[in-house]
C-alpha cells in the first residue's frame, strides 16, 4: 500500500488574554478548543477528499495503551491505515491517552489527544495538530505542529520500508495482512537507500527470489521465483498489466527510477493475470502525480565511469487539485566491469491525472526509453569460471565479444491510462490500458566452446533485428456490499492482450577465436552469416475472471476463477509455413485468513496457473499449456504497537507437462518439476530512526519427471538457500546529526548450472555452482544541518560487494557470467 504525502497547518480559534482570563475561563476556552476539531471536520466536509473522508471515518478495532504520543500515533497508523508522523521536538514529553474498542478513526485520534493539549483540524486530505503556547503579547495561542498524514493506497508511496497494502494479489486495494498469499513489496525508500539501479537489483533483499541469475549482465530483468524461472518466460508486469515481449530479444526493461514500488506476487497467479510462471510475477508500480508540490534533482557518479542525472517533479496544475502532473527523467552513461562495453540510457516518463469529480479519476501514464548501449551480455566457458583451469582463471574484466562486431540498440515507448469511476456506494468501474512498442537490434560474438589448450575460446556470431508492439487491457467492475453479516468485495473482469512481433536473425557458426590470456580485439571484421530465423508472430489472449473477498468477523476468505483463450499464429517466412495454435485453460484459487486482535494472521491458500508452450512435440502434435498448482500455508504478523510486517510461509508447487528436450527435434511434454520451501521475511521500523530487513528462504526444488539428464536434480539456477539482512540508522543529535549509516549481507546458496559432456563415459557431468556471500554498505548525510543554505540537500555513498568477492552464475554449459565486483556510487540530491 502506498502513501500520498499530505501536509498542512490548522489554527484553533481559541485565543485567550492572560490578563483577563481567570482559571475557569481558560479551562472553558480549552474545552471549546478540544471540541472544535469535531466542528471543523463537519464544516470542511465538502472540501475533504472523498477517499480521505471514507478512510478517516471508517470503523476499526483499536487497542492502543497509554504511552508516549509518537509511539501511540504509530500504533494508530497500524490499526487505522492512516499513518501520522509528528515533529519529535514538539511532541517531546507528550503522552497519549489509551484508546480501546471499535470506533471510527477520527474518534480514536481524538481520544489519543485527549488531555494532551494538542488538537487537530482537517482540510481535504490534511491533518493538522496544534498545541497551546503563550504569545509575546501575553495571549495564549495555538502553536502549529506540522503533521504528515499519509493515506496508504495500493499504488502510492510508502513512508519507510513497511508497506501494508497491495493490489498485486487481488487486483483490489487490500491489506497484505488480509491477503492469503505471500506478497513482498520493495518501497521507493528502500530502493533509494540501497541505490538499486535496476528492478533486478531492487530484489536483492527479497525472500523467495533469485535476483541476479545472469551475473553482472544488466540488459534484462529475469528474476527466478520459488524455484522457477527462464529468460524466455513472462514475469514482468507494470501497473498490473503484462509487459509484452517478443519471442526473441525484444522485451522491455522497466527503469527503476520511474517506479514507486516493486511487488513480488509469489506462486501461481493465472486467476487474476492469465498465463503466468508457477513461481510468481514481478509488478512495478509507476510513479504517479501527487497533490503536493514536490520535486528532486539527483546527480550520481560511480565505478566504471558511471555518470547519471535524474529529476522527478510533481504537483497540481489547478488550484482545486483536479489536474495533477508528474515528470520523471533520467540520463545515464557508464562503462562496465567488462572491457569494451558500455551502458547508456535516456528515459522520460510524463504522467497526468484528471479528477473532474470526487468519483472519477483518469491517469495517463507514458514513457519513452532509449538504450543505445546495453552493457555486457556475453557468456563465458564453464572451465576458467566455475571450474578451475590449468591455464588460470578467466579475468573478471574479460570480454568474449569483439567491439568490431558488437551492437545493441533498444527503443521502447508506451502510452496508457488508468480510469476509475465510482458509480455509487456499491459499484466502481475501472479500465487499465497500455500500448507498448519495442524495437531491438543486436550484433554479437559470443562463446561457443573452449579449445583443447584450455585458454582459447571458439566463438559464434549472431545478429538480430526484432520488433514487438501490442496492447494490454484490463476492464474491471468491483462491488462492495454485504449479505447479512458477510461483507463482500466482488470483482468481475475481462482482460485482453495482443502482441504482433517480428524477428530476423542471422547466424555465423564460426567467428575468430580469442585467447582469454592474451585477448586481441578488433579482428572480427569479416563474418560469414546465414539466415537463421525469419518469422512474424501474433499472440492474442482473452480472459474472463471473477473473484470474491468475504469478510466474516475476523475471517477473510478469497475465492476466484478464470477462463482463458489464447491463439498464437506464427509465420515462418523462410519456409512460407503458417502455424496456428489455439489453447484454452481454466484456473482458480481459494484462500482464508484469520486476523487475531494482536496482529497475528495465519492463512492457507490454493492456486493454479497455466503457461502456453509453442511448437510441437516429437510426434508433431501441438504442445499443451504447462499447468501448475500450489498449496501455501503461512503466518503474517503486523504488530499494533510498532511499524512492521513479518511473514512466514511454506509452499508446495508442482508444475506438470514440462517440456523435456533431447535436441531441437526431439521434444517431449512429459516432464514435471516440484518445488517446496520455507520463506521468512521481516520489515521492521525498530525506531523512528532505525530500520531492519531480514529474509531467509529454503527451497527444495527437483525435476521429478524428465527424459534427459536433469532428472532428480534441482532446476538450473535455483539456489537451495538464500538469506539476507539489512540495517540502517539515522542519527538526530550530536556531532553526527543528519547522518544515516546502513549495511547488509546477502547469501546465495549453491545452484545447478547445467550439464557438461563427460568424455570418460559419454554421460553428462552436472555443473555445481558454489554459493557466495556479499556485503553492502551505505552512508547518507543531510547537508541541511550545516545551514539553511543547504536545506533539502543530501549526499549519499553506496558500496555493494564491499569485499570485492568474485563469484559466478551459470544457466548452461559454457553459459556462465561473473557477478558484479565492488561497486561504489556517490550521489548528491536536492529535494523540495
Amino acid at each position: 500500500m502506498g502513501f500520498d504525502v499530505i501536509k498542512g497547518v490548522g489554527i484553533c480559534f481559541g485565543v485567550v488574554n492572560r490578563h483577563v482570563a481567570a482559571a475557569g475561563a481558560l479551562a472553558l476556552t480549552t474545552a471549546l478548543c478540544t471540541v472544535y476539531p469535531v466542528i471543523q471536520v463537519r464544516a470542511q466536509e465538502a472540501s475533504m477528499s472523498s477517499e480521505f473522508s471514507e478512510k478517516f471515518r471508517a470503523e476499526h478495532d483499536f487497542d492502543i495503551p497509554a504511552q508516549v504520543l509518537t509511539d501511540a500515533l504509530v500504533a494508530f497508523g497500524q490499526q487505522s491505515g492512516i499513518q501520522v508522523t509528528v515533529n519529535g521536538d514538539i511532541a517531546q514529553g507528550v503522552s497519549a491517552s489509551a484508546v480501546q474498542g471499535r470506533m471510527p478513526s477520527e474518534d480514536a485520534l481524538r481520544g489519543l489527544l485527549s488531555g494532551s493539549g494538542l488538537f487537530y483540524t482537517i482540510s481535504r486530505s490534511t491533518v493538522a495538530i496544534e498545541r497551546i503556547t503563550e504569545g509575546a503579547d501575553g495571549a495564549t495561542l495555538l502553536d502549529p505542529v506540522m503533521v504528515e498524514g499519509r493515506m496508504e493506497t495500493a499504488t502510492g508511496p510508502v513512508d519507510g520500508y513497511v508497506a501494508t497494502r497491495s493490489a498485486a494479489g487481488t487486483k483490489t486495494d487490500t491489506p497484505l495482512i488480509e491477503t492469503p498469499q505471500s506478497v513482498s513489496v520493495v518501497t521507493r525508500d528502500q530502493v533509494e537507500i540501497q541505490q538499486a539501479q535496476s528492478i533486478t537489483q531492487s530484489l536483492r533483499y527479497t525472500s523467495g527470489v533469485a535476483a541476479e541469475v545472469r551475473g553482472s549482465a544488466s540488459r534484462y530483468d529475469i528474476p527466478y521465483i520459488r524455484g522457477f524461472g527462464s529468460p524466455s518466460d513472462p514475469v514482468q508486469y507494470q501497473d498490473g498489466l503484462n509487459m509484452l515481449r517478443g519471442p526473441g530479444y525484444a522485451f522491455p526493461q522497466t527503469e527503476a527510477y520511474g517506479v514507486e514500488r516493486v511487488e513480488v506476487l509469489k506462486g501461481p497467479a493465472s486467476t487474476t493475470y492469465g498465463s503466468a510462471m508457477p513461481g510468481g510475477l514481478v509488478n512495478a508500480v509507476s510513479k504517479r502525480p501527487t497533490e503536493q508540490e514536490r520535486g528532486e534533482v539527483e546527480v550520481l557518479v560511480g565505478s566504471h565511469d558511471r555518470y547519471q542525472l535524474a529529476t522527478d517533479v510533481s504537483g497540481p496544475v489547478t488550484e482545486d487539485n483536479s489536474l495533477l502532473y508528474r515528470f520523471v527523467a533520467l540520463g545515464r552513461d557508464s562503462e562496465t566491469q567488462v572491457v569494451n562495453t558500455k551502458e547508456q540510457r535516456v528515459y522520460v516518463a510524463p504522467a497526468l491525472t484528471w479528477k473532474p469529480t470526487d468519483d472519477t479519476t483518469l491517469t495517463m501514464l507514458t514513457h519513452y526509453q532509449r538504450d543505445p548501449e546495453g552493457g555486457y551480455y556475453g557468456i563465458l566457458p564453464t572451465v576458467g569460471t566455475v571450474w578451475s583451469s590449468s591455464a588460470g582463471a578467466i579475468p573478471r574484466s574479460f570480454n568474449d565479444g569483439d567491439p568490431a562486431f558488437s551492437d545493441f540498440d533498444r527503443e521502447q515507448f508506451s502510452v496508457g491510462y488508468e480510469f476509475e469511476h465510482v458509480l455509487n456506494d456499491i459499484w466502481a468501474f475501472r479500465h487499465n490500458l497500455r500500448y507498448l512498442d519495442i524495437d531491438v537490434s543486436t550484433k554479437d560474438i559470443a562463446t561457443l566452446s573452449l579449445a583443447a589448450d584450455g585458454h582459447t575460446i571458439n566463438r559464434y556470431a549472431l545478429t538480430t533485428d526484432e520488433q514487438t508492439r501490442g496492447v494490454a487491457s484490463d476492464l474491471q467492475a468491483q462491488a462492495d456490499f454485504a449479505t447479512g453479516m458477510i461483507g463482500h468485495t466482488a470483482l468481475f473482469g475481462f482482460d485482453y492482450k495482443y502482441s504482433d512481433s517480428s524477428q530476423y536473425r542471422l547466424y555465423g557458426a564460426t567467428a575468430p577465436t580469442i585467447d582469454y590470456l592474451d585477448p586481441v580485439y578488433g579482428v572480427a571484421t569479416s563474418i560469414s552469416l546465414s539466415p537463421f530465423v525469419d518469422q512474424d508472430q501474433t499472440i492474442s489472449q482473452s480472459g474472463l475472471y471473477v473473484q470474491d473477498q468475504l469478510d466474516i468477523g475476523n475471517w477473510n476468505f478469497l475465492v476466484g476463477g478464470r477462463y482463458d483463450a489464447v491463439q498464437t499464429v506464427t509465420d515462418n517466412n523462410r519456409t512460407n509455413v503458417r502455424q496456428t495454435q489455439n489453447d484454452d485453460a481454466f484456473s482458480w484459487k481459494a484462500g482464508a485468513v484469520y486476523n487475531f486482535e494482536n496482529g497475528i494472521a495465519p492463512y492457507v491458500s490454493y492456486a493454479t496457473s497455466y503457461l502456453p508452450v509453442s511448437g510441437t512435440d516429437f510426434n508433431g502434435d501441438a504442445m499443451d499449456p504447462t499447468t501448475a498448482k500450489q498449496y501455501e500455508v503461512g503466518l503474517k504478523y503486523e504488530p499494533t504497537s510498532f511499524d512492521a510486517l513479518f511473514t512466514l510461509a511454506y509452499f508446495d508447487i508442482t508444475q506438470e507437462d514440462v517440456v523435456s528436450q533431447i535436441n531441437p527435434n526431439q521434444r517431449y511434454q512429459t516432464g514435471e518439476v516440484q518445488s517446496k520451501g520455507v520463506e521468512f521475511e521481516a520489515k521492521v521500523a525498530l525506531t523512528s530512526q532505525t530500520n531492519a530487513i531480514a529474509n531467509f528462504t529454503f527451497t527444495d526444488a527437483e525435476v521429478t519427471k524428465s527424459v534427459v539428464n536433469d532428472l532428480g536434480d534441482a532446476p538450473i539456477a535455483i539456489p537451495d538457500m538464500t538469506a539476507s539482512l539489512w540495517l540502517d540508522h539515522e542519527f538526530d543529535r550530536g556531532l553526527i546529526n543528519g547522518l544515516t549509516v546502513g549495511g547488509g549481507v546477502r547469501y546465495v546458496g549453491e545452484t545447478v548450472g547445467g550439464y557438461s559432456p563427460n568424455a570418460a563415459n559419454a554421460s553428462a557431468r552436472r555443473i555445481d555452482v558454489p554459493g557466495y556471500t556479499l556485503f553492502d554498505a551505505m552512508l547518507r548525510y543531510d547537508l541541511g544541518v550545516l545551514g539553511n543554505n543547504l536545506e533539502n540537500v543530501s549526499a549519499q555513498l553506496n558500496v555493494t560487494n564491499l569485499a570485492d568477492e568474485t563469484y559466478a552464475t551459470c544457466l548452461a554449459n559454457n553459459f556462465c557470467n561473473y557477478g558484479n565486483g565492488r561497486t561504489v556510487y556517490v550521489s548528491l540530491k536536492y529535494a523540495w
